[in-house]
């Protein structure tokens, strides 16, 4: 008997691209932006922003809405799309990604892309690194569904659009992995760059693909044993 198919969900930034880009763009950009606006040094104004962005949490959607911020900042004159896309070549993949994409496409599983980043990041990284083909589905949690991951409904939602055979692949400990497996959906946390690297978790794609292809990716309702 075949192995069968699973549709499988990814996590976007720190799973399939690093975070330079969104991190130029909080980081970089918009304290640059607010720096050159109030006269306060760009190390000041980076730790304002940084403040701000702590005080509403990764958890809200604010988080992730750049119109927000420029609001909140007094930069409404900012065309938030075209300052997007001026960090567009900071977008960088992983060199995993693509080898990985297309032998999971060619075995036959279904391929999600599932990312809290606003449409505008999600459009920009997509566009860059030529995604679009290898998924079926493209979800902006917080734009498309006005949700986060740390919502259970998120995934809950996915589940009813992808099936019961669902897994899920990610580098955040809660959002990728805590809250997919207490619904019961097999997840794996990719942890490419920490020191010590956490308990069970991967160091690359690859590593997931020799996984999948010793099916030791567990069945619906079970959490990964190795995890």
């Amino acid at each position: 008997m075949g192995r069968r198919s699973l549709s499988i969900s990814f996590d976007l930034d720190g799973t399939l691209t690093t975070t330079s880009f969104a991190d130029s763009v909080w980081l970089e950009g918009l304290p640059r932006l607010l720096a050159e606006k109030s006269g306060m040094s760009f190390e000041s104004a980076r730790q304002t922003c940084i403040e701000a962005y702590a005080g509403v949490g990764e958890d809200s959607l604010l988080w992730y809405r750049l119109p927000h911020w420029l609001g909140h900042f007094g930069l409404e004159g900012v065309d938030g799309n075209s300052f997007i896309e001026g960090f567009s070549s900071r977008v960088e993949l992983f060199d995993d990604v693509l080898p990985v994409l297309e032998a999971l496409r060619e075995e036959g599983h279904d391929l999600i892309l599932f990312s809290n980043a606003a449409r505008p990041f999600l459009n920009v990284e997509v566009a860059r690194c030529a995604l679009e083909p290898y998924f079926a589905a493209i979800i902006s949690v917080s734009d498309d569904w006005g949700l986060v991951k740390s919502d259970p409904r998120a995934f809950l939602k996915l589940k009813s659009l992808a099936g019961p055979d669902l897994v899920h692949v990610g580098d955040h400990p809660r959002f990728d992995c805590q809250v997919p497996r207490s619904l019961g959906i097999p997840a794996y946390l990719v942890s490419r760059d920490h020191r010590p690297r956490p308990e069970g978790a991967l160091a690359s794609l690859h590593e997931f693909l020799r996984l999948m292809r010793s099916a030791s990716v567990p069945g619906p309702g079970r959490t990964n044993p190795q995890l």
